[in-house]
């Protein structure tokens, strides 16, 4: 395996008066005379979810911000992570788009293609100028045709996560190479449990599948994108397909993972039904909420077929942007200044988000967090394996139309090769 860094990539970063709308929203309210301005935020997380402590961190920014802000109101509008893109494109093309987008790093390419955000640079630049090095991952990830489009605020990698009490009980040692998770998620399934928790589901685009096919695939010595074309139809993909192979006819998971997603897996995490997978680090926080989970679920570094070294990790995050409706712009990037500022990624580290300002990290705040040690140890997994996440304009028809494919091979027998190669061809005749 080769080791990885976090590179410069086109398309590729890490950034009540809280009220909920029911329908679209219009663009910011015109200052009045006052200086007064609304502002709606659209975003995945939900302010006022008891399962997800990111949405707790939310909330509370942005509560905090209209406390202190001199006139600028903030609401947030919570869309599933699954339909926030599509509704946001349509909004925008009406008029009705938000003032300001919670854009995940993957889809921004779209979402600059599609016109719905516009430049951040006057305001940005100054403020990564100021950072200097304190901004841990370099700017080009959002900037396109030289303008910056978004501001990051979360970083994240992928882990193994597993039930270490589900492990101990069954007797099972934590796996360290990729034929020991086979082997552990196939005992692990005998108790009862899914072994190892993979979506093939096409619920979220296929997202769930496309964030293991990656990692293995880079592991196998592939890539999956070359200058926007799909690459992975050749011997690595083939390769990453058969591990998928032999884990099902290992035992390691059975037909029930067809039905699971992100969500079905994180669900299956906290309910003690699946024992191990392979996960987000932004979602820990909120898998250790469910009853009786707390430290019993762990994580460790994507093992490979080498257990001293561990597979790279896709490394993506979320990004606040100020959305092409919005008419007040200084108030928009007056909000992503807070959003994004030290006290802020306090709060968001507190949930388990990784942050994005080095010196976050050893601050009195999260250096007193329990899971203080955990999330540097996950931000030294990313300086060291990591590697931004390949995206493309159409990258979630891509995840969508792979899930797919893994389904009829990994299911039904079809073969790797041809799958892939049909897969890959769709895609580039785009």
């Amino acid at each position: 395996m080769r080791r990885g860094i976090i590179r410069n990539a086109a398309a590729v970063t890490l950034v009540t008066a809280l009220a909920l709308s029911a329908v679209a929203c219009s663009s910011s309210t015109p200052p009045a005379a006052g200086g007064d301005a609304e502002l709606e935020l659209w975003t995945f997380l939900d302010p006022n979810s008891a399962d997800d402590p990111r949405g707790a961190a939310l909330k509370e920014i942005v509560e905090e911000y209209n406390a202190q802000s001199d006139g600028t109101t903030v609401t947030v509008r919570s869309i599933n992570y699954a339909k926030i893109d599509a509704e946001v494109i349509k909004a925008t093309a009406s008029g009705q788009g938000p003032d300001l987008l919670n854009v995940y790093s993957n889809q921004l390419p779209m979402h600059v293609a599609a016109k719905t955000v516009q430049p951040i640079t006057e305001y940005a630049q100054p403020a990564l100028d100021a950072l200097g090095d304190d901004f841990l991952f370099p700017i080009d990830g959002v900037t396109f045709d030289g303008e910056i489009m978004a501001m990051p605020w979360e970083i994240r990698a992928w882990l193994l996560w597993y039930r270490a009490d589900l492990l101990e009980a069954a007797g099972v040692e934590v796996p360290t190479t990729l034929d020991e998770v086979g082997e552990a998620a196939a005992a692990l399934q005998k108790t009862g449990v899914t072994g190892l928790g993979v979506g093939f589901s096409n619920a979220g685009l296929g997202a769930s599948f496309m964030e293991k096919f990656v990692p293995f695939t880079w592991g196998n010595g592939g890539e999956i994108l070359d200058g926007g074309d799909a690459v992975f139809d050749d011997a690595a993909g083939v390769a990453t397909m058969q591990q998928f192979i032999d884990w099902k006819s290992q035992g390691a998971f059975g037909d029930e993972v067809l039905s699971m997603g992100a969500d079905e897996i994180l669900n299956g995490v906290k309910a003690g039904t699946i024992a191990m997978a392979i996960e987000g680090s932004f979602r820990v926080a909120a898998a250790r909420s469910g009853e009786g989970v707390g430290d019993n679920l762990q994580t460790a570094p994507i093992p490979s077929d080498d257990a001293a070294t561990p597979l790279q990790t896709p490394v993506a995050g979320q990004t606040l942007t100020v959305g092409t409706n919005a008419t007040d712009t200084d108030a928009a990037w007056d909000f992503i200044e807070f959003y994004t500022s030290a006290t802020s990624q306090e709060k968001f580290a507190a949930a388990g988000v990784l942050p994005v300002l080095s010196s976050v990290y050893e601050s009195p705040a999260v250096t007193a967090l329990p899971n203080a040690d955990e999330l540097n140890s996950w931000l030294d997994y990313i300086r060291d394996y990591g590697r931004p996440n390949p995206v493309s304009e159409n990258f979630s028809e891509l995840s969508d139309s792979l899930v797919t494919g893994a389904q009829q091979v990994v299911f039904q027998g079809a073969d790797p090769a041809e799958t892939l190669t049909r897969v890959a061809d769709a895609y580039n005749a785009q």
